[in-house]
């Protein structure tokens, strides 16, 4: 994006100018923000015990996620719930460089770094707050007070007989219901007399009775320090060391979330991304004049023979994609990049300049080109490889004459994502917030972490549900994505 000195002028023309000029760098610190902070919280709260360490991670993620609230609140509140088409073409105005010239493309083509960011922290924080949910849902947060006091004091663990229950709440009838309940259990005295009843509350897996035995934790000769009991040893021990889950099920449910993140991750970095550094047009490179004339569906479908198998290949491996249509010398191109096509089309249509790309520079079934406008602004995307074979073979195109002397912005479409949320969404996740702070912080475990965890993944989506009834209502067609 342009500079603060450039903000300021394409805003005084638009609406909300406060926001305008705050939007991008709020963007970008919120995309870059939420998925480090969401990663973090995931990762310590599943394979920290409770020590410094990850009492510090908790309080530098929330505060990260505090922040991106107040950004996105700051941004709605100045001038929120604005149509994408509206912040297209303020970032279309604050990227446009005046005096370019027609006849000669630019030396230098910048990259598409918050492009890529953007989408590739979407993609790592998404599974993460999914298994920071599932877990804080099923997690005891005991981490703190007697088990602490136990660890430090270093408690043993034995098995001890119930001698007396009080205030069980089970989930069932059946002896083999989970049940929550104070439990008694006798300990020795420090002065070697009679045994010390001492008292807690534990959540076992199946209904306790008297004489039952319990794997007990308590520090020998001290019953005043106080006992916590299970019965399952790895349940102590998590307690113990302040574990929200056993390493087992962290272990897992971080293999699955690895997996979610990585996999898809992986896919789209290699084969989707729109990313790539700075690169200067050399000798090899190919350019065609053209204009933008609107938006359409390009399928894009590899070459397959009659045989079934391969027809059914061919049908699993065809791609529908919403592309840019451009024209030049009578050629139709479908030019694909990470932005909501419709938006795009209607916002550049009628904008001209050079479509360049070299040949040599594919990914996938990509080949990656640049949108270069007479009006300074460059667009980062990727052609089809069999269209650009066939504009290629056509020898419509010609070879590209660098200017150095020229100079062109990056178009970042989706820079003002912030300002096109709403109220319902702020306080969607205003909620959110509020209940994960809830299940990280509060020693307690119980049904209500379940439906506190429900109510913190459903806020948002209310939120994003009543944003987008409220613009069908005023036929606004923008989408939501980019």
């Amino acid at each position: 994006m342009s500079g603060d000195r450039t903000m300021e002028k394409g805003a005084k023309d638009a609406p909300h100018a406060v926001a305008l000029r705050l939007f991008p760098r709020g963007g970008r610190f919120v995309a870059s923000a939420a998925p480090v902070a969401s990663v973090a919280l995931t990762a310590a709260w599943l394979f920290l015990g409770a020590t410094p360490v990850r009492t510090a991670v908790l309080w530098c993620a929330l505060t990260l996620l505090a922040a991106c609230l107040v950004m996105l609140g700051v941004a709605v509140g100045s001038g929120g719930g604005r149509p994408r088409s509206e912040t297209y073409r303020w970032v279309v105005r604050a990227a446009s460089v005046p005096g370019g010239s027609e006849s000669a493309t630019p030396l230098e083509l910048g990259g598409a770094r918050w492009l890529t960011a953007r989408y590739a922290g979407a993609m790592v924080a998404v599974p993460a707050l999914l298994a920071l949910w599932v877990t804080l849902a099923a997690a005891d947060a005991r981490g703190t007070g007697t088990s602490s006091v136990l660890a430090e004091a270093g408690a043993v663990i034995e098995q001890r007989p119930i001698v007396k229950i009080e205030n069980e709440a089970a989930e069932g009838d059946s002896r083999t219901a989970a049940a929550t309940a104070d439990l008694t259990v006798l300990l020795p005295s420090s002065t070697g007399g009679h045994a010390v009843p001492v008292t807690f509350e534990a959540s076992t897996d199946r209904r306790q009775g008297i004489g039952s035995e319990l794997y007990v934790a308590h520090v020998p000769r001290h019953p005043e320090l106080g006992a916590i009991g299970d019965d399952q040893r790895e349940d102590v021990e998590r307690q113990l060391a302040g574990r929200a889950v056993q390493v087992g099920d962290s272990w897992t449910i971080g293999g699955f979330w690895a997996l979610a993140t990585l996999g898809p991750l992986g896919y789209w970095w290699k084969n989707e991304s729109m990313r790539r550094p700075r690169r200067t047009v050399g000798p090899g490179w190919k350019a065609l004049r053209v204009s933008v004339t609107g938006t359409g569906e390009h399928i894009d479908a590899p070459p397959g023979s009659p045989e079934a198998a391969d027809e059914k290949k061919r049908r699993e491996n065809t791609r529908t994609l919403r592309c840019l249509v451009l024209e030049g010398r009578g050629r139709h191109v479908s030019f694909h990049s990470q932005m909501d096509g419709e938006v795009a089309g209607a916002v550049l249509s009628g904008a001209q300049g050079w479509l360049l790309w070299d040949p040599r520079q594919r990914r996938g079934r990509d080949v990656l080109a640049e949108l270069v406008s007479d009006d300074g602004w460059q667009l980062p995307g990727a052609v089809p490889v069999q269209v650009a074979e066939q504009i290629e073979e056509a020898g419509v195109m010609e070879a590209a004459r660098p200017d150095p002397g020229r100079r062109i912005r990056t178009l970042d479409l989706g820079a003002g994502w912030l300002v096109t949320a709403s109220a319902p969404v702020v306080v969607g996740f205003a909620v959110a917030l509020g209940c994960l702070a809830a299940l990280l912080f509060v020693p307690d475990v119980g049904a209500w972490r379940v439906w506190t965890a429900v109510g913190g993944v459903l806020a948002p989506l209310i939120g994003l549900a009543a944003q987008a009834m409220t613009r069908m209502d005023h036929g606004e067609g923008d989408g939501e994505s980019s």
